[in-house]
């Protein structure tokens, strides 16, 4: 699929905006309490481990209806959440008084340089155009010793598996694999099919999905280290059915299943839907 940046602006407007006006965006999985919960304790770990002052700024990038702005605005003494999408946008709780948010791209923002301790990005980088753009940004408007924690990025080596699993006999009708073979690699036809979103639309907004086929943890750490990152910490997350042993069975059972497969990679790597990448400057 041959698309210029523009196409993939307006595809993430269109797409989101619906989304959003139906409902459907608020009932995505990463609302659901266990996301949040871990979300939050990666958060609080890492302002904990960097020793942010209360003063800290933070920026976050693809904000959206506010999913990480309401988990760290009391973390933090201001917030500042940049998105493209008006109707995701006016759906944000500013009510806290240190929220501001920005209409704006993020691969090109008016922030000053080093203007920013903390900086996340939360299931938006795979709706860039320009992923590596968007990172030089993130360098530019973070102080020395700043944090950028980036969550949710779809694992090339899981949607690479879901490839081979797809052209299995009845594959589609399994109870565990079904799902997330047509979210991997047919999400524009489950959009389409359950809520009426342009399926060419919303390939459009998932050009680091669709086309690129996800991120590899290895090449995001070698473009921050060029880039000039002093560290790039890569964590894989949810594991291929951990909702369904979470909820079937116990959050100890995923627990124990999770610390296994963490104990194989990167041999289990394609086991992960997705990946969580932590920069420092």
């Amino acid at each position: 699929m041959n698309q210029s940046r523009r196409q993939t602006l307006e595809a993430n407007k269109v797409v989101h905006s619906a989304l959003v006006e139906s409902g459907e965006y608020q009932r995505s999985p990463h609302f659901r309490p266990e996301n949040v919960r871990k979300v939050r304790g990666w958060v609080e770990g890492i302002i904990r481990g960097a020793s942010f002052s209360p003063r800290t700024r933070l920026v976050d990038f693809g904000c959206g209806t506010g999913f990480m702005i309401d988990l760290v605005k009391d973390l933090v003494s201001e917030v500042h959440g940049v998105d493209i999408t008006r109707a995701m946008m006016d759906r944000v709780d500013l009510s806290s008084g240190n929220v501001f948010l920005h209409e704006t791209v993020a691969e090109r923002t008016a922030f000053e340089d080093a203007s920013f301790e903390f900086a996340t990005a939360y299931s938006f980088m795979d709706h860039l155009y320009d992923a590596e753009a968007f990172l030089r940004e993130v360098h530019r408007v973070l102080r020395p010793g700043g944090i950028f924690f980036s969550g949710l990025n779809p694992n090339r080596d899981f949607i690479l598996l879901m490839e081979v699993v797809g052209r299995q006999p009845d594959a589609l009708g399994h109870s565990i694999y079904g799902r997330e073979i047509e979210g991997a690699l047919h999400n524009g036809h489950y959009y389409k099919e359950r809520f009426g979103v342009d399926a060419e639309a919303l390939e459009r907004a998932e050009p680091g999905k669709s086309v690129r086929k996800g991120f590899d943890g290895s090449e995001v750490r070698a473009l921050a280290l060029t880039i000039g990152f002093a560290e790039c910490k890569v964590h894989h997350d949810w594991f291929l059915g951990q909702a369904a042993t979470m909820h079937q069975k116990s959050e100890y059972s995923a627990a124990v299943v999770d610390t296994y497969l963490r104990d194989l990679l990167p041999l289990s790597s394609s086991a992960f839907k997705y990946l969580n990448f932590t920069l420092r400057k």
